[in-house]
């Protein structure tokens, strides 16, 4: 059975040290102008997703998420990871979500592992909890925020994300402490939004980045991680490619 453990989240930062996250800009000869929004604090992420959680599995299935990570997942040799990693293989996903991400690893591994799971927002690990055990996936839950994992150093073989960067006012402290949890040789999957149509739509809405590849390569880079790869990311509906893979490994 999932394990689910909930708890009160206290502020990651202060919002002081918030960024403007840049929706656009417009040069006019030498004029150049910038528009940028404030980032939803970690207490009014929580709050938007509790919200959307109890449609959050529809929203899933309309842009066959399961299905759109597998590709990718595949191409970043996730699998191999986890095989060299033996019985004992951990994975964090971080933003579960309704478990998605996970549901897709699953279906593409022969042997089991040993998930663990965090979402800002209680009600959507309450949506992960009832998708995954369906899913006939065991996955420790927990509330918490991926700006502070409360993890020891090196704990997993694989720590992913599907769409939770790109809400952040810092991404790469995120990866700094995704990449902190992970053991050498071990793996981050990330997927983000990207320049697209309906990345404008969801950058409106929730206030995200929209990512390119040459960023989220430097990202990574910066974060001191090695075989830094990528790929287009490609739903159902009328989301079509709008988001971006990348994964890359810890030095050993």
């Amino acid at each position: 059975m999932t394990q689910l453990e909930s708890k009160s989240l206290r502020p990651s930062h202060s919002p002081a040290m918030e960024k403007a996250i840049p929706i656009t800009t417009c040069r006019i000869g030498s004029w150049e102008i910038l528009i940028s929004r404030r980032p939803l604090s970690s207490e009014g992420l929580a709050s938007r997703y509790d919200s959307v959680s109890g449609s959050w599995e529809r929203t899933a299935r309309r842009f066959q998420l399961e299905t759109a990570y597998q590709e990718p997942l595949l191409t970043s040799q996730v699998t191999t990871v986890l095989t060299q990693a033996g019985p004992q293989a951990r994975v964090l996903d971080c933003g579960v979500g309704n478990g998605s991400l996970s549901i897709a690893l699953d279906s593409i591994l022969t042997d089991p592992v040993d998930y663990h799971g965090i979402d800002i927002s209680a009600e959507m690990l309450v949506q992960a909890n009832s998708t995954m055990q369906h899913a006939g996936l065991r996955a420790h839950l927990r509330q918490a925020d991926v700006l502070s994992l409360p993890y020891d150093d090196q704990s997993f073989d694989v720590v992913m994300a599907a769409h939770v960067l790109e809400h952040l006012p810092d991404p790469q402290r995120a990866l700094k402490e995704m990449n902190r949890v992970l053991k050498p040789g071990g793996m981050v999957f990330v997927c983000v939004t990207r320049h697209s149509l309906f990345g404008a739509f969801i950058q409106l809405r929730w206030r995200t980045w929209a990512i390119t590849e040459q960023q989220g390569i430097a990202w990574l880079h910066d974060c001191l991680l090695a075989d830094v790869g990528y790929q287009s990311v490609h739903f159902g509906s009328c989301a079509g490619v709008a988001s971006t893979a990348f994964w890359a490994r810890r030095p050993k």
